[in-house]
């Protein structure tokens, strides 16, 4: 896979490179720059050939020779990557679409280019998805959702060649802690529930989210399940007789509702979160069938962060739509244009998670997530967005380059400082990155979840199954909640293949 190249003969920052606008394709410039700089996934994709020569060069070379080679372009893609390139996957690209991706990382961080053409790569996508083919405008939003879910199918780990050889057992039970113990390829994944000081849910939760986790890890394991993706927790309460069920879901965004000031003052990150994670009451048309009541019923619906990912994405979601007279009913969408004030350096989602808090170590050579670290994160990149609609408009991007740690605005092609200029009107995407020492695989499930007889942390592949997941009738309701409040039977066994 080649990358369109620009003629220049000054040579560019590592990382801080313009890329050309394709026709309206600013939607996919801000993304990529975004991208560029989250460090697990550019190292993960990049040779780590210069990393473990360090300190064989440092005796053998000159300092000037060490300063050239460290600008120069990466000899070659990680083995990491090639290896997990999967080709048989039916929901990929057959690996085109990583492949074009990291072409197009390799030459950003070669420092031989003030600007590039990612023209290779939107072909790719293009081939596809359709809707990118075209020169209109998109969402940017949008188009991350399917970028990383393609890098995520291209790299999943899962062989899907292989038979199906997993099953989840869970037994619960009214007078013992529940557990949970899932079989796979002869190996026994164990987690325990019950109370645990370093998590803030109860034993019935763990179990629950233990399954969900499992389950998702049948069929989804690649770079971006370790470094993108945590679970929420969602509960529905009945309001007459507090019967209540939950449910877990995996996500690698959150999208958090705006609403706009009056009083022109900015709108503060934190509560953008704290509404997000709040209580609202169902409407009519939503209403919940309680199982208990035998009735449909407005269900007070609580959203909790189960787990947060080391590369944590918040959508700040600025757009509203609303029905029209005008065009018959039609609907119109609006913005909300008020400054979001966010954390730079410092964002502590602590008081947002609700699932296992600590971390360990997890990384090959031992280093990693420290016990109780806190998830505090720093800023990585911004998509901002002017005009007044999500696909319209025009967007722009700002970035913290992890080499020199500097802010830079990336207009397409045009790169400067932006250090003393970060919060606008029209921040529409926050990139933030967990801090290297709360660092944790699975947003902390490895904690609990302990792979390979016992083992922590360890790396590699977390399933090799392709089998489909029939979730039981007698656990989960139509819309995938488990009851958690009811009748309780003294002991109840279910095995789920």
């Amino acid at each position: 896979m080649t990358v369109n190249k620009t003629n220049s003969t000054k040579r560019g920052i590592p990382g801080s490179v313009g890329l050309a606008n394709l026709g309206n394709s600013c939607y996919m410039n801000c993304i990529l720059q975004c991208l560029v700089h989250v460090e697990p996934l550019t190292n993960y994709i990049l040779s780590s050939k210069k990393k473990e020569q360090k300190e064989e060069e440092e005796e053998e070379e000159e300092e000037e020779e060490e300063e050239e080679e460290e600008e120069g372009e990466p000899s070659s893609l990680s083995s990491s990557f090639t290896k997990d390139i999967n080709r048989t996957n039916p929901l990929g690209s057959g690996g085109k679409v990583a492949e074009a991706y990291a072409s197009l990382i390799k030459a950003i961080w070669s420092g031989q280019h003030t600007f590039l053409s990612p023209q290779a790569l939107k072909n790719t996508i293009a081939t596809f998805a359709p809707q990118f083919q075209n020169t209109r405008q998109h969402d940017a939003q949008e188009f991350l959702s399917f970028l990383i879910d393609g890098l995520h199918e291209d790299l999943n780990r899962v062989s899907f060649s292989s038979s199906s050889s997993s099953s989840l057992s869970l037994s619960l039970s009214s007078s013992s802690s529940p557990t949970v113990t899932i079989i796979h390829d002869a190996k026994s994944i164990r987690g325990k529930g019950g109370k645990d000081p370093n998590n803030g849910g109860g034993g019935d939760d763990t179990l629950l989210a233990c399954k969900t986790w499992a389950h998702h890890l049948l069929r989804n394991d690649s770079i971006i399940v370790d470094h993108f993706q945590g679970m929420q927790r969602t509960s529905l309460t009945c309001p007459r007789c507090k019967n209540q069920s939950i449910k877990f879901d995996v996500y690698s965004s959150i999208s958090l509702t705006l609403k706009g000031r009056t009083d022109g003052r900015p709108i503060c990150l934190y509560s953008c979160l704290q509404n997000f994670t709040g209580e609202e009451q169902l409407d009519d048309c939503n209403a919940w069938y309680c199982s208990n009541c035998k009735v449909n019923v407005n269900a007070i619906k609580c959203v909790k962060l189960w787990t947060v990912p080391n590369i944590l994405v918040l959508h700040l979601n600025r757009f509203t739509f609303r029905s029209s007279k005008r065009r018959g009913g039609g609907m119109l969408q609006s913005k909300i244009e008020d400054v979001v004030d966010f954390p730079v350096d410092h964002l502590n989602m602590e008081p947002f998670v609700h699932g296992p808090k600590a971390t360990s170590s997890n990384n090959d050579d031992g280093s990693g997530g420290s016990l109780n670290a806190a998830p505090i994160y720093k800023l990585v990149g911004i998509v901002e967005h002017s005009g007044e609609t999500a696909d319209s408009g025009h967007y722009t991007a700002t970035v913290r380059n992890s080499r020199d740690c500097r802010f830079y605005k990336c207009n397409d092609s045009q790169i400067g400082d932006a250090t003393d200029n970060l919060k606008g009107s029209g921040v529409y995407l926050l990139f933030y990155k967990r801090e290297n020492k709360g660092e944790c695989k699975w947003g902390g499930m490895d904690r609990i979840m302990m792979l390979g007889g016992g083992k922590k942390g360890t790396g590699g592949s977390a399933a090799s199954s392709s089998s489909s997941y029939q979730p039981s009738p007698s656990i989960l309701d139509s819309e995938g909640f488990t009851m958690v409040v009811g009748k309780k039977k003294k002991k109840k066994s279910v095995v789920l293949l």
